[in-house]
């Protein structure tokens, strides 16, 4: 007896499943944020606060990607994961430009450097704004390249994870 032949979907079934598929990822409301893992030691950076991990942010003020993520990387600033500081290296040319956009003085937690020259920039190979870098006890563990919601909960999770761990989804 012959096998009976494969039944064709019906145009209605079809699209029915490619609903589904569509759907399903759209399900996930707080993706892991994109970075590219890092290795490596970092350069050094003169007058980093005292933590086991630092996130070193690239950023201006004339930059409107890093206008954006401003807002957010002053609140990650100034509420960390415990262990996590930041550190801003500015393109800008001089502290009245940052002060005048900050409306008064960088935000402390900030730990806010000029690299006029992009010295610092060039140590880490930074080429685009904003950029960020995530080193923990010396090594360089996650560049994050564009701007980011720094203050979001899929965003504080990760950080956490790699400046604790080094590895996402391992336990510190």
């Amino acid at each position: 007896m012959p096998s009976p032949r494969p039944r064709a979907l019906g145009l209605s079934t079809l699209a029915l499943l490619l609903g589904v598929l569509v759907v399903l990822p759209g399900c996930r409301t707080d993706s892991t944020p994109s970075y590219i893992r890092l290795q490596g030691a970092a350069p050094v950076l003169q007058g980093a606060p005292g933590t086991r991990a630092v996130l070193v942010t690239f950023w201006a003020t004339w930059c409107p990607p890093c206008r954006k993520e401003t807002p957010s990387l002053v609140e990650l600033a100034q509420k960390p994961p415990e262990g996590l500081s930041v550190m801003v290296f500015s393109h800008d040319m001089d502290m009245a430009a940052v002060e005048s956009f900050l409306r008064g003085p960088p935000a402390p937690a900030l730990h806010l450097r000029l690299d006029e020259d992009h010295a610092a920039a060039r140590a880490f190979g930074v080429e685009t704004l904003p950029t960020a870098i995530l080193v923990v006890d010396g090594q360089q563990v996650a560049r994050f390249s564009g701007s980011k919601d720094w203050s979001s909960q899929a965003m504080r999770r990760l950080l956490e994870k790699l400046s604790h761990t080094g590895e996402p989804g391992t336990a510190p």
